[in-house]
């Protein structure tokens, strides 16, 4: 069931994250909804999948998680891919919450409109990283039936639902390189000498601490997180191996 607040228009995009289980409190839905307002200028509709709306803002349109027995977590992404997504319709771009938007995003709306965008990942062995993506709401129903067809089976020999995707979807367009990074390999956050178990040991005890601060590159509008660490890990301070970044914090401090 949908409890949106607004009545959905064709003409607006669509900004769509998950919400589930405990992981991430309502501010991070809060400050995600706060960077896109500030880095968004194309009319957008915000909404959150989720099993918990406590905390959200008024402007956040809650979407009740439909729950589907034998899935948790990411895998609830593949229901974007719903040929009937609770009554939605038009461009929608589904955004990780542990990401950080740093500039403007009117061009990922703006670069092949009625294409499936998605970044490519940096991991051997796979194609597609599911942080952020785009898509025609209703465009790839069998990205969804499929998984549905055979969800034990998937679900058993994938990670997860960014594995799927990269099996199923061989239309994808790549946004320009440098558009939408991830924090650990392109944003220069990782200190050079880590010294193992002994280095994790030292850096505990507040020695051989990580100098300097990550920079993403010149062109970047979304920086990603995957694994750890995340925003908050390195917002005021450095984490393990991994450079402080307190441009998080600014945008973190973003007016609705």
């Amino acid at each position: 069931m949908m409890l949106a607040k607004a009545n959905p228009m064709k003409d607006t995009v669509k900004i769509i994250c998950l919400k589930w289980g405990t992981k991430y409190p309502a501010e991070y839905v809060n400050r995600l909804y706060r960077m896109i307002n500030n880095h968004l200028t194309i009319p957008f509709e915000f909404y959150c999948i989720t099993d918990d709306s406590n905390g959200l803002y008024p402007e956040v349109n809650v979407l009740d998680l439909e729950i589907e027995e034998g899935l948790k977590g990411w895998w609830y992404k593949l229901q974007l891919f719903k040929t009937d997504f609770y009554g939605l319709s038009g461009q929608a771009m589904f955004v990780d919450l542990d990401v950080v938007i740093i500039n403007n995003i009117d061009p990922l709306f703006e670069t092949n409109k009625n294409d499936f965008m998605i970044i490519r990942d940096l991991k051997p062995g796979l194609i597609y990283n599911s942080s952020v993506f785009k898509l025609e709401l209703g465009s790839q129903p069998h990205v969804w039936e499929e998984f549905l067809a055979d969800k034990e089976s998937i679900i058993a020999r994938m990670h997860g639902d960014q594995d799927w995707i990269s099996e199923v979807v061989n239309d994808a367009k790549l946004w320009p390189k440098n558009w939408v990074v991830s924090f650990k390999k392109e944003c220069n956050a990782r200190n050079k000498n880590s010294y193992g178990a002994l280095g994790r040991f030292l850096r505990s005890k507040g020695f051989f601490l990580p100098k300097g601060e990550a920079v993403p590159p010149k062109e970047a509008k979304i920086v990603y997180f995957h694994g750890k660490p995340d925003p908050h890990d390195v917002a005021e301070t450095s984490y393990e191996m991994w450079r402080k970044a307190p441009w998080i914090k600014k945008e973190w401090a973003a007016k609705k």
